[in-house]
């Protein structure tokens, strides 16, 4: 699935216009980014520059450029998806919802729209800014779909976790999100009573 080429006068225009201010779009993303992330998160992403030492902020700042290029120029899922893993696997671990995460997409237009209104009034560009902000709006879908992955891959791990625990191994297996709920309310001792909130019910 992909969205139309730019393909008229008015639409190189705007290419141009975006390629042309590239630098400080991609920088104003990457800083409407990390200023989504607690406010001791922004300052050490704002002081630490070192990769090794902020990986987290280094990669946002490597994903983010060659995803604006592709939607610029490409629009190729696969590509999309391929940058967007780097930004929202880290948000998929993280204490952020689902529209949370995925919200950085959405930033981009208001960067644009912020920062290049005046150029885009004057050159009567507002039409062709629609186009482009509908790539943004499939490239949330893609980044939607990376998340989802994302977590299917998180509680694959946990769920194979559990099976490695005693409880298991032994025959005593019990409802997942039961146990999970136990691990959570520590000095409580364990019932065999299921949750139910799975709809298995207890597991012999």
């Amino acid at each position: 699935m992909g969205l139309k080429s730019y393909k008229n006068n008015a639409d190189m225009d705007l290419k141009r216009l975006l390629t042309k201010k590239r630098e400080f779009i991609i920088e104003k993303w990457i800083n409407s980014i990390q200023e989504s992330y607690p406010s001791e998160t922004v300052a050490f992403f704002r002081h630490q520059r070192n990769r090794f030492a902020n990986p987290l902020g280094a990669s946002i700042s490597e994903a983010v450029g060659p995803l604006f290029d592709e939607l610029l120029n490409g629009n190729n899922p696969q590509n999309m998806s391929s940058f967007l893993d780097r930004i929202i696997r880290i948000r998929a671990v993280q204490e952020f919802s689902p529209s949370m995460a995925v919200a950085v997409v959405f930033l981009l237009k208001k960067v644009i729209r912020d920062e290049m209104k005046k150029d885009i009034d004057q050159g009567g560009l507002f039409e062709d800014l629609l186009e482009f902000e509908s790539r943004i709006d499939y490239c949330v879908l893609l980044a939607f779909d990376v998340y989802m992955k994302c977590r299917e891959k998180i509680w694959a791990i946990k769920l194979d976790e559990f099976k490695k625990r005693p409880f298991f191994v032994e025959g005593e297996a019990k409802c997942l999100s039961y146990m999970l709920r136990q691990e959570q309310v520590q000095g409580k001792k364990g019932t065999k009573d299921c949750c139910n909130s799975c709809g298995l019910g207890e597991v012999r």
